[in-house]
Formats: structure tokens, sequence, C-alpha cells
């Protein structure tokens, strides 16, 4: 029999909860030191535990567990913070990092880049940034960067030089960016790729293009699996647009 192991006041985000028998909870969380690990919290849904209603997404929370096989055991939970104010198109982007999160990494793998970034995307979009997309950029950028799958993006993969924003590239999913003929529409351009590596976006139709390559090189990694929050986050899109005309 495995050894029982105890994690004492783990910071975290809860990523994914769902009901398990009759009043406990199922909980995928996302810890700095710990990574993403698997749950269970016992009677957290019942009417007089102290736990409910306490274990969303979106707080930053302070949990303990033990643990001896493949789950552990909720201990303690502590609150460290009132939930982000997700609403909107930006509760669907804090649908998308979780999923993302859930898909990706694998549990008890720590990623602290990854966790960092994980937080200041969720506070980005708490704080209302206009730019949404730009802080779903910069977390798929560190997502990737932390699995060790991001292609160079400061260089050609045929001669080692720098990127010129004044060029077009193809992707080679395994190998990097490689120049393409200025006509190609197939290419993704310089500007583009170093908008990406420096975590900006100058204009709109640059913004578009980030928004494709880095579509490509998750999907990548998803391995054909769809996401559920993209149908939503597309679902809101159609909706602001027919609102407004």
């Amino acid at each position: 029999m495995n050894p029982l192991a105890r994690f004492e006041h783990q910071r975290g985000w809860v990523v994914h909860r769902r009901a398990w028998r009759e009043s406990s909870l199922l909980v995928e969380f996302f810890s700095r030191d710990q990574g993403r690990v698997g749950l269970v919290a016992k009677g957290a849904r019942a009417a007089r535990s102290a736990w409910r209603g306490q274990i969303e997404p979106y707080v930053p929370l302070s949990l303990s567990w033990s643990r001896r096989g493949e789950m552990g055991t909720l201990t303690a939970l502590d609150p460290l913070e009132t939930a982000l104010p997700l609403t909107g198109q930006a509760l669907w982007c804090g649908f998308y990092v979780n999923e993302l999160v859930l898909r990706l990494l694998k549990r008890d793998d720590p990623h602290p880049q990854v966790f960092d970034a994980y937080s200041a995307a969720l506070l980005g979009l708490a704080q209302g940034e206009k730019t949404q997309a730009l802080v779903l950029r910069r977390f798929e950028m560190e997502l990737l960067r932390g699995l060790g799958v991001a292609p160079d993006f400061h260089h050609d993969a045929q001669s080692g030089r720098p990127i010129s924003p004044d060029k077009r590239y193809h992707l080679k999913l395994e190998a990097g960016f490689f120049p393409a003929d200025d006509c190609s529409r197939q290419a993704f351009s310089g500007q583009t790729i170093l908008a990406l590596a420096n975590g900006s976006s100058p204009d709109r139709a640059t913004a578009r293009e980030m928004r494709a390559l880095m579509r490509r090189l998750i999907d990548q990694q998803l391995g054909g699996r769809p996401l559920a929050s993209r149908q939503l986050l597309a679902s809101a899109r159609t909706r602001k647009h027919g609102d407004e005309k």
C-alpha cells in the first residue's frame, strides 16, 4: 500500500469540478507547486458543509489534502480573495484557459511558469483589459513554452536568420518557420510571428493572424480533440455582433 502523503496550504485555482455521489465533488485543482491534481471534496455540496459554494473557478484558494492513490482527499480550504469578476466574453475566455489546462497539462506535473501565466491571464480578464485576445495569446505562448513544444519565434528554421517583419513564413509544426513567397496565402507575416514572441498586437489584421497561427499550434497538441469553450466563444461573438446591428 502506498504511504499517505499530505500537502498543506497549496495556493491555486479550481479549473474544473463536478458533482459526485450524493453530496461530494470531484475537483481538478491547479497549483503552482504540485501542478494539476485531482481531489475528492467529501460532503462539499451538503447543506451544512463549510465548503458549500466555495469550490469554484476564478477564486484564488489555499487547499490542503491527503493522498494515497491517484486522487487526493480535500482536508482544508481557505479562500484567499473574493471571486474574480469575470462576466460576458471574459467569462468565456476563462472557460477557454481552464479547458487548455485541463486538456494539455498532465496531473502531478508542476509548471510554475504556466501557473503564473494562467494567474496573470485571469487577472487581466477580470480587470477588463480591452485586448482580451492578446491576454489569451500570451497565455497560449507560455503554455506551449512550458510544454516544451513552442517553435523558435525569433529565427527561421531554414537558415537560422532572424525573423524579418517584412517577410512571410510557412509554419511546419514539427520544425518551425520557413521562408515563403510574399504572395503565399498559407504563410504568416514575420510581423505576426514577432508580435507573438513579444506579447504585443499592433493592429487588427495582425491580431487575426496571431489567432490563426496559435490555433494551429494548439490544435496540434490537442490531437484533433474539439474544445467546448471555442464553441461558447464563437456563440458569444455572434450574439455580440448581432446586438450591434
